[in-house]
Parts: structure tokens; sequence; C-alpha cells
């Protein structure tokens, strides 16, 4: 049979479909539910008085962005190799690595909290906003870093639950905190008039409410799997661990810095265009988590086919993941083509701010189909374990096409901005491809 034959039946192949969907609703549920929450926050905070509030918001989050999203191999890592324990059966292993990466977690956490100073101190000034904008994010940055150990356990709770294929159950740690959090902003900052600092304490709270709820979900899992809670203490496990965490996080900070960098410029045309692109970012955030529902899918999946050296059951995953990846980023472009501004309009009622989200309104339209790849093949190769090759495609994307990208469009202003960011998703999309196309005919995923 040759290829496209083989890929012409796995479309048709109701069974892969349905597999698919069983892994990627309940994601995609859960992680829309967490873009809505970054929607609720910034519609609570862009209705104050000021924009230097939503400002002092965007800057906090970038500061965040680094800590959590900079260990989110945490959640990558576990679900890899927790994936492939499970479709290999190692029942025993998957314990393990959940202890590993918990305790990888916690020491985290506590080196955070004990440099939370210096972390506040070096990132503001590197981020370069106004005076006002600056004063409000350490304030807020001060209240939410406590909840660090919550946030990092609950990572390592979802990527153990999304590797042994419990979407569902994962779903539920998403959602349910995000309404807890959603319900305490209401109260804490309409309600009580809290402004930022209500904010900050309604995130504070919800960390370590999440973490119980993952906590009790974990435990009654793994009571269904007996064996697994004997597992025993095996160096060769931590190291590889740490190996693949290595990688994703030296991918993720690429990523961060990108961010970063994408803020702080924006900051430096004054606290409208920042908080104008904090708005458009959150389109972006909506996109990637919708996608990440297939992406997580693809973690589950192709783990479990490389554990069971199932080579038929790796192609079709990969094929049906990205036909149905492909059409939801059709969607998302219609959807901000359509509704794009009576969005905007939702979100802030300031003038000024309105407008100037909309004259850069099109770089959101357009974003989803362009970054669409890069979900995919993230989904691919973490549950591949290939986090080498994710780093050296971020790596490549970040110092050879973005920043050379963003120096050649300076004369653009932030429309030259936006178009660099959009080159460096390009990038990763095209890169991560190359690299799959390699491996394949090496033989490297199975």
């Amino acid at each position: 049979m040759n290829n496209k034959t083989f890929l012409l039946r796995q479309v048709r192949d109701r069974t892969t479909h349905f597999r698919i969907w069983v892994l990627a609703a309940p994601m995609m549920l859960s992680n829309v539910s967490i873009a809505l929450l970054g929607l609720i926050d910034t519609a609570v905070i862009g209705h104050l008085a000021n924009p230097s509030y939503l400002a002092g918001i965007s800057l906090a989050t970038v500061l965040f962005d680094f800590l959590y999203w900079g260990v989110t191999f945490l959640r990558m890592g576990t679900t890899g190799v927790v994936a492939q324990n499970y479709g290999s059966g190692d029942a025993p292993r998957a314990g393990a690595t959940l202890r590993d990466a918990m305790i990888i977690a916690l020491i985290l956490a506590l080196l955070m909290l004990v440099a939370r100073h210096e972390i506040r101190d070096f990132g503001l000034q590197l981020l370069d906003g106004s005076i006002t904008a600056t004063t409000h994010a350490s304030h807020f940055f001060e209240i939410k870093i406590w909840g660090a150990p919550g946030v990092l356990a609950t990572m390592v709770f979802i990527g153990w639950l999304i590797g042994m294929q419990k979407a569902r159950v994962a779903m539920v740690l998403v959602a349910i905190p995000c309404l807890v959090h959603a319900g305490l902003d209401l109260l804490f900052v309409v309600g009580f008039k809290l402004g930022i600092t209500g904010a900050a304490y309604a995130s504070l709270i919800t960390a370590y409410f999440s973490a119980s709820l993952g906590g009790w979900l974990v435990v009654t899992e793994l009571r269904r799997h007996s064996s697994a809670l004997a597992f025993t203490w095996q160096w060769r496990s931590m190291r590889r661990l740490l190996t693949f965490n290595w990688n994703i996080m030296l991918r993720t900070f690429c990523l961060i810095a990108t961010f970063a960098f994408f803020t702080r410029r924006g900051a430096s045309w004054g606290d409208t265009t920042l908080a104008a692109n904090a708005i458009l970012l959150n389109f972006q955030m909506l996109t990637a988590l919708a996608l990440d529902g297939f992406a997580n899918a693809l973690e589950a999946m192709v783990g479990r086919s490389i554990g069971a050296l199932n080579r038929t059951r790796f192609l079709a995953a990969v094929t049906i993941g990205m036909l149905w990846s492909i059409i939801f980023a059709l969607l998302f472009v219609g959807l901000y083509a359509l509704f794009g501004s009576s969005l905007i309009a939702s979100l802030t009622d300031i003038p000024e701010l309105r407008a100037e989200a909309a004259r850069f309104m099109v770089w959101a339209v357009i974003s989803p189909i362009i970054s669409v790849w890069c979900f995919v093949f993230d989904g691919i190769f973490i549950g591949a374990t290939k986090g080498r090759e994710m780093r050296n495609s971020m790596v490549f994307s970040t110092f050879f096409v973005f920043l050379p990208g963003w120096y050649l469009l300076q004369p653009l202003g932030n429309h030259g901005l936006w178009l660099a960011f959009l080159m460096f998703f390009a990038a990763r999309g095209a890169s991560m491809a190359w690299y799959f196309l390699k491996l394949e005919r090496q033989g490297e995923f199975l």
C-alpha cells in the first residue's frame, strides 16, 4: 500500500477520528476555559478608568509567563514519558514519573519564592514599562507569586493525567479552577472594588484550590492502578525526565523571550499600544489553547503508539490530528474576521484603546492558520519525547528569524513587530516539519 492510499484510508477511518476527539474535546474545552478566563481578567481590568491598569497586568503577565511557561516542561515532559509508559503497560514507571516530576516541581517553586524580589525587579526593569504600569505590575506580582507551589504541582497533575489517557479528568482539573478564578475575580475586583489587588488574590487562592483538586483526582486514579503505587526509586527514570525537560525548558525560554521582547517593544510606544497588543494577544491565546486540545491528544496518542510499538496507530494519529487542527484554525480565522471589532468592544470601553486594537486586528485574523503547525508538531514531538529537535527549532526561529525580522521591519512600527511575530510562528512550523520528515525517513519514531 502506498503512502497516499494509506493516508486516505486513515482519513476515512472513523475509529481514529473518535480516538482523537475523545482526548481532544475535553482538553479543548478546558483550554478554551483558560482563554476565556484571560478574557474575563482583561474585561474586568479593561473597564477600569485608566489603561495603565491593563498595561500593568500585561507586564506582570509576561513575568509569570517567564516563570510558569518556562517550567511547562513539567506538564509536557510528564505527558510524553507517562504516555509511553502507558502504551508499554508499565504502570510502576508511570507512578515513578509522577513522583520524580513532583520533586522537581516543588524544588523549582521554592527557588521562585526565594528569588521573587530579584525576579520582579530584573523583569520589570527589562520590560521598561511606564512608571504607573510598572507600579501596578509590581504589586500584582508580589501577591500572585506565592501561588507558585500550587501552580507547578497542578502542571504535573495535568501532564500525568493526559499521559494516562484521562483527558476528561484533566478537563475537570482545568475547568473547575477556571470557574472558581472567574468568580473570585468578579467578587474581589467588581464586588469589593479591590482592583489589581483583588485580581492577584483571586489567582493566589485559585492556585491552591487547583493543586488540592489535582492531588485528589490523581490519588483516585492511582488507586485504580494498584501496581503504580508500588514504584521504587530509579535514577535512570529521573535522568530521562530531566534530560527531556532540560531541552523543553530551553525551548520554552526562547518562546517566552520572544513574547517578552514583543511586549517590551509595544511598551515603548506607550500604555495604549501595550494594552492594545495585550487585547490582541488574548485572541492568539484563545486560538493556541483551543488548538492545544488536538496537540494534547497527539501527545497522548503518539506516546502510547510509540510505547506499544504500533506504527499504524502512530501515523493515523498524526494524519487525523493534523487534519482537525487545520479545520479549527480556519474556523478561528473566520471568527476573528467577522467578529473581531465586537470582541474588542467587549473587552474595553476606552475609545482610544478600541481604535488602537482595531488598527492591528488583521494580524490576529491571519495568525491561526500560520501558527497551527507549531501546535501540531509540538504534540507529535512531545509524545515522541523529541526534546532536542523542539529546542533546535525554537532557537532557530527566535534568533535567526524573529529578531532579524524585527530589525529589518522596524520602520513599520507595531505592524512590523506583529509581522516579525508571525514570521516566528511560521519558522517554527516549517523547521519542525523538516525535522519530522527527516526523523520519519530515518525510522526514529518507530
